[in-house]
């Protein structure tokens, strides 16, 4: 077919062409919302300019977005700041291999390959087989344009009488657990998402490979337009023994850095969740059959009622912010922490120690970013909405998804009365307290 210079094609042949290229979908705006007589949406205007194109499937580099001309920088550079964090040592650990010929010998390092080889031993997870198809990162590919298909008319989009703002922005979020795979590769050692696998829970531990393979998977979300690369660190790849005092892991702290390279690279934001659901096996002790106790309060035990939790989190926070903070402008601390609170303690803890971390953020590390916490909000509905008791049940039951920790970050008030009169064995938060953790969240509800 020869080439067109023109956009005024007869419809026809530019089917041919979409279809050909499926590069362009239609869309036209979401479906038309009668029950809406109030939108204010206007009439889109158009604009047209001469083009060309051929019939033949392309590929391209993700550069949707332009790589940025200039750096912003959100916090000093990680030299600068490396005394906030004192007496840091870096070392490196190999990979686990259960059925290895040779084992670690044992030596007098506390922390050295053998002593990473024991936590394994003592995770002890069934079945486990590393079947990693890569050993190193693999360099991005050019994205055949087929692969770069715009989603369905109303793949987002709103089912009621209300839009999206102006300004809203989509993003992308994973987590550690969910997608890096390499689960014992590099001096990454044993966490919760390892030990839970003894129960009936999928025995998955590869996932999409993303430790390796994530310069392919920066390159399709940089194609896809998104602004925002969401992700979470793993708090056992960075330090590998979990508590203050031990040895950082070199190549996790290299692995992210590159990650969050990339993703400036490719025109992203990059935003960083501290603690998704990963737990070092650590805060377990002995007998990691607790991972499975049922929880008083969330969905599972994520050990945050350990008391040596607190210090160990904002350690690790520091040991993260004052390696990457210079680059990453909005940082999560934990993700969804209702749902991996045994009890009122591990409230306590993960309120004080979020506080804790946005303290050092703003005040020691003067960083100029975003801080906050993710919460879920299983949304309780009456079940009766004309009964008295249902509505009161419905607002109780909300009231603790999200009053035990909003309360006292958003605003600075005690504990929601649902939550003290339900859990009475609540840690008291006083005055003192309150004003060291009111306002410590910098996105509103």
């Amino acid at each position: 077919m020869k080439k067109s210079s023109s956009f005024l094609l007869g419809h026809a042949v530019l089917a041919d062409v979409l279809s050909a290229q499926q590069v362009y979908v239609p869309a036209g705006g979401p479906t038309p919302r009668p029950q809406c007589s109030c939108s204010k949406v206007k009439e889109p205007h158009y604009s047209y300019q001469p083009f060309s194109f051929t019939l033949t499937e392309t590929v391209r580099y993700a550069t949707s977005v332009p790589a940025p001309t200039a750096t912003t920088t959100y916090a000093p550079p990680p030299d600068a700041v490396s005394a906030l964090v004192p007496s840091l040592s870096y070392t490196t650990w190999g990979n686990w291999n259960r059925n290895a010929p040779v084992k670690a010998n044992y030596t007098n390092d506390p922390y050295g390959q053998a002593a990473w080889t024991a936590l394994w031993q003592h995770a002890n997870p069934p079945n486990f087989t590393e079947r990693a198809l890569y050993s190193t990162t693999v360099s991005p590919t050019p994205v055949a344009t087929r692969e770069l298909v715009l989603p369905p008319r109303d793949y987002f989009g709103p089912t009621d009488c209300y839009d999206f703002p102006a300004n809203f922005s989509f993003g992308v979020a994973s987590s550690a657990s969910q997608i890096e795979g390499a689960a014992a590769d590099e001096g990454k050692s044993p966490s919760l998402m390892d030990i839970l696998v003894r129960d009936s829970r999928p025995k998955s531990y590869t996932t999409n490979e993303h430790y390796y393979l994530y310069k392919q998977d920066i390159e399709r979300v940089a194609a896809m337009g998104a602004k925002y690369f969401s992700f979470s660190l793993a708090w056992t790849r960075i330090l590998p023994f979990a508590l203050p005092g031990t040895p950082v892991n070199r190549k996790g702290i290299d692995h992210y850095n590159d990650v969050i390279n990339f993703i400036l690279e490719k025109g992203m934001i990059p935003v960083v969740t501290l603690l998704h659901f990963d737990t070092p096996l650590q805060f377990y002790g002995s007998n990691l059959t607790t991972a499975a106790d049922k929880p008083e309060i969330g969905y599972v035990n994520g050990a945050y009622q350990n008391e040596s939790f607190p210090d160990a989190f904002v350690h690790y926070a520091k040991v993260a912010m004052t390696h990457y903070a210079d680059r990453v402008p909005i940082w999560f601390t934990f993700n969804e922490p209702l749902l991996y609170s045994y009890n009122a303690k591990s409230i306590d803890h993960v309120i004080r120690s979020h506080a804790r971390v946005y303290h050092f953020y703003k005040e020691d590390l003067r960083g100029t970013g975003r801080i906050s916490l993710k919460f879920n909000n299983n949304f309780g509905v009456p079940r009766n909405p004309n009964s008295e008791a249902d509505v009161y049940a419905a607002n109780h039951f909300n009231s603790i998804q999200l009053g035990p920790f909003c309360d006292p970050i958003y605003l600075g008030k005690d504990y929601p009365e649902s939550f003290k009169k339900t859990f009475p064995d609540y840690i008291p938060l006083s005055k003192e307290d309150l004003r060291y953790i009111g306002g410590t969240a910098d996105f509103q509800l």
